[in-house]
């Protein structure tokens, strides 16, 4: 994963970084971007700075009618509320213990439990706002998992169980997981542009076409 990282710095420069300026910012994104356009995400979250500053207790004294309002642009507005509300309380009121006090599988744990926070999310959150040593098994990351020669699951969660731990036998630093994370996205997103999948580019000679 190290040379991979390696070879996507080459191909692509410095990773895209996500433009938030506070944890609880960037778990809104999180919840707001599911089944929506960034560009949708990009106006409830706009709407939401205005109304909150992004403060967690601000978002909790909004009503119903006010947050799902905020939100709307970004669709499915009253689960995403729903999740939202959901977040906020727990980082603030969680059990008597802080997020940073618990260990990465009850980390983990306690964000699936959180209505709105699937596998993914709950690792990209543990990942971006926690610091955690995380792998994001997204679809862009299991296509370079398959060009790459592993053997990949059907979905998200059978990946993870399947190639995690050999991930994490690598070593790779917080930081070098973030930006292959950032790397892997934009190596999707550049290669969905042009017309197919394949995220390395024509040097590399371990990359393959997906139809």
């Amino acid at each position: 994963m190290r040379d991979i990282l390696t070879i996507l710095r080459t191909e692509l420069g410095e990773a895209p970084v996500w433009p938030a300026q506070t944890p609880f910012e960037y778990v809104c994104g999180i919840v707001l971007v599911q089944n929506t356009a960034w560009t949708n995400v990009e106006r409830a979250l706009a709407r939401l700075r205005e109304a909150t500053g992004f403060e967690a207790e601000k978002l909790l004294r909004l009503t119903d009618a006010e947050l799902t309002t905020l939100i709307r642009p970004a669709g499915f507005m009253r689960a995403k509320a729903r999740s939202l509300r959901a977040f906020a309380t727990w980082m603030l009121y969680a059990d008597g213990k802080t997020a940073e006090e618990l260990d990465d599988g009850a980390l983990r744990t306690a964000l699936l439990s959180l209505p709105g926070i699937g596998p993914e999310s709950a690792d990209v959150t543990a990942l971006m706002v926690y610091g955690r040593r995380r792998f994001i098994f997204d679809a862009y990351g299991r296509r370079l998992l398959r060009q790459a020669g592993h053997a990949v699951g059907r979905d998200y969660e059978t990946t993870r169980r399947a190639l995690e731990a050999d991930i994490d036998a690598e070593g790779l630093s917080h930081g070098e997981l973030v930006d292959l994370h950032g790397m892997i996205i934009e190596a999707g997103k550049r290669a969905r542009a042009a017309g197919g999948w394949e995220l390395y580019g024509p040097t590399i000679g371990i990359g393959t076409r997906q139809a």
